[in-house]
């Protein structure tokens, strides 16, 4: 009767560490599920992201593309596909989240539960175990083997330890029952969620490849071609266009500055001439008859000369004041080189007279000075 009470126990011991061991397994394993899909709905996350990136610049080539039409295309149906993708990657992302990461997650506390429930259930058996061993002690001191209420004592806690292990049999079991359950739910959605993914991936990869495909690389060429020489004639044209305004604005330049000097030097001539011809008189009106009049004939000539050789300077500083107006003309309009060159003019002019003047009254003085002597014979 021991030996049996010592099996049974041994027993029992045996089956509550098998379960224990069986929860904590689960346990273990579904945390490191969890964490594995969690890192792969990050990882799919940040491929989402880095699809829009790609869709973004693969977009911005397309737009900037001119000069093949083809390609452009190509690009366009691409950047739309791989934004459809991402969609797509967003729509896988949340099933994820919701259907296998916070599944899986809630398994460690329905593990915790379990484990909980099976030590109560263990801690009952084992203490009617201990109340049975006690009352298989008395019953063995008992020789005569007559019954006695320890008797009954005894198939009591034999009936609770029995009903302490159907319990714990059926906690887990329960739970055994319900892991299985909602593991394979788990992984048919997950297979699910991907062939959805994958399955919309596939049509829009496949429309993108057709569209891809059309693209002809030997009409690009073409078209490249004729646009850079239609380049090429645009900047010929330009050259040529630039070099005949530059010469036409540099010879209608020229030929103004010319004609404004021209016509200064003409005016300055002119007074010039003049007033030396009103100041220099005639050698046929004065004939020299004495040697007084000769004397001072030859002294009004030295102030003429001086006089001229003050024109004379006068000329070379206009001259020299001319070149310069000339040199700023270049930048200016015709009209101001035209208003210039009259002002210069008129102050050459005033200039001259002024100069005249300046001779005549110097011709005045020097006749007024000097008296005729009649020398007699």
């Amino acid at each position: 009767m021991l030996r049996s009470a010592n099996t049974g126990t041994i027993l029992c011991e045996e089956q509550s560490k098998f379960i224990l061991d069986r929860i904590s397994t689960v346990e273990k394993h579904f945390s490191e599920l969890c964490g594995a899909f969690a890192e792969f709905t990050r990882k799919v996350a940040r491929l989402r992201d880095k699809s829009d990136e790609l869709a973004h610049v693969t977009q911005d080539y397309s737009s900037s593309e001119k000069y093949n039409k083809t390609l452009a295309s190509g690009l366009s149906s691409l950047s739309k596909a791989i934004t459809l993708i991402g969609d797509f990657q967003d729509l896988e992302v949340k099933r994820l989240e919701n259907r296998i990461v916070s599944e899986l997650s809630q398994y460690e506390v329905v593990c915790k539960h379990c484990k909980e429930s099976v030590k109560d259930a263990i801690m009952a058996r084992d203490k009617e175990l201990a109340k049975r061993k006690q009352l298989d002690q008395a019953r063995a001191r008992n020789a005569r083997g007559k019954k006695t209420a320890k008797d009954a004592e005894l198939i009591k806690s034999n009936l609770e330890v029995s009903k302490s292990l159907k319990e714990m049999e059926e906690i887990v079991g329960k739970f055994e029952r319900q892991k299985l359950i909602d593991f394979k739910s788990l992984l048919l959605d997950f297979v699910m969620i991907e062939l959805k993914f994958h399955t919309n991936a596939v049509e829009v990869l496949s429309a993108t490849y057709q569209d891809i495909s059309d693209i002809d690389e030997n009409k690009d060429y073409q078209q490249f071609k004729k646009f850079l020489q239609q380049d090429e004639l645009s900047d010929r044209y330009f050259l040529q266009r630039i070099k005949s305004q530059s010469m036409g604005a540099l010879s209608s330049m020229f030929a103004a500055s010319t004609s404004g000097a021209n016509r200064k030097h003409k005016s300055l001539s002119s007074n010039s001439l003049n007033s030396s011809q009103e100041q220099e008189p005639s050698p046929e009106a004065e004939a020299p008859l004495d040697p007084m009049q000769l004397l001072a004939v030859k002294r009004k000539g030295q102030h003429l000369g001086a006089t001229v050789d003050a024109t004379r300077r006068s000329v070379e500083s206009l001259d020299s004041l001319k070149r310069d107006l000339s040199e700023d003309s270049k930048t200016t309009t015709d009209e101001s080189e035209d208003d210039s060159d009259d002002d210069e003019s008129d102050t050459g002019t005033e200039f001259d007279e002024k100069a005249a003047q300046k001779s005549s009254t110097t011709a005045t003085k020097v006749d007024s000075k000097f008296t005729l002597i009649k020398l007699k014979d």
